[in-house]
């Protein structure tokens, strides 16, 4: 099935670049546009270009996948104790220990430009659960007494990017975590359509998509279930 219908894949993981969705869609046989993609990362750069922050001294927490995004705009140091950095972008870190959260949060508390990729607290992996970029934003903020502005869903600098490039009439929003995808959908105004297999998960939360379906197959049948 192929529609002429502008659509825009919108990740909070910063570790995937345009280019790495782009090339993972071909291979299950779907070919999309660099630009119908925007993720945390994208949306990071474009705020560090709008407030003058290029070439700052920067720490940024997360793998490869995330700091060659940032190299050819920000100065990356040595996350090591006595590096002081004039901005730290938090993402997931898998080797995120004590040392880097103190070094972090001793530039924060210094007054460094505080940004992170997301608030999403758990990323789910093959047999369960693994501590999301929110669990580490989370510590960084306690150690450091300040809060980070984030660009991932729901928040408003990656919904507005998404606005200004889809427009607010006509829009669905499709995704399976409420606090992120339907709650970011609410935020400017669109239809919300959760892909999810648990009621119960979604009757016991205060926020409520417009509609519900048990995989993506359904939505290319009318929405006939309308959330309650």
């Amino acid at each position: 099935m192929r529609s002429d219908k502008p659509f825009l894949l919108i990740t909070n993981n910063a570790s995937y670049s345009p280019q790495s969705v782009k090339a993972r869609l071909a291979e299950a046989g779907a070919d999309i546009p660099i630009g119908s993609v925007l993720t945390s990362a994208m949306v990071a750069l474009s705020w560090i270009k709008a407030n003058g922050l290029e070439g700052a001294s920067s720490f940024v927490l997360g793998p490869p996948a995330v700091t060659d995004q940032f190299r050819s705009v920000l100065n990356l140091l040595p996350i090591e104790r006595g590096q002081k950095a004039e901005l730290v972008f938090v993402a997931r870190d898998p080797t995120f220990d004590y040392e880097v959260l103190a070094t972090a949060a001793d530039s924060v508390r210094d007054g460094a430009h505080f940004i992170a990729a997301n608030r999403d607290s758990m990323l789910p992996v093959e047999g369960g659960y693994e501590p999301g970029t929110g669990a580490l934003l989370a510590a960084v903020e306690v150690a450091s007494g300040r809060n980070a502005i984030v660009m991932g869903k729901p928040e408003p600098l990656m919904m507005q990017a998404a606005l200004a490039q889809l427009g607010r009439d006509d829009v669905l929003m499709i995704g399976d975590r409420l606090e992120s995808d339907i709650r970011g959908a609410a935020s400017i105004g669109w239809d919300s359509a959760l892909v999810h297999d648990s009621a119960g998960e979604i009757a016991s939360q205060d926020l409520s998509p417009d509609h519900v379906a048990a995989s993506l197959g359904e939505l290319l049948h009318p929405l006939g279930q309308k959330a309650q």
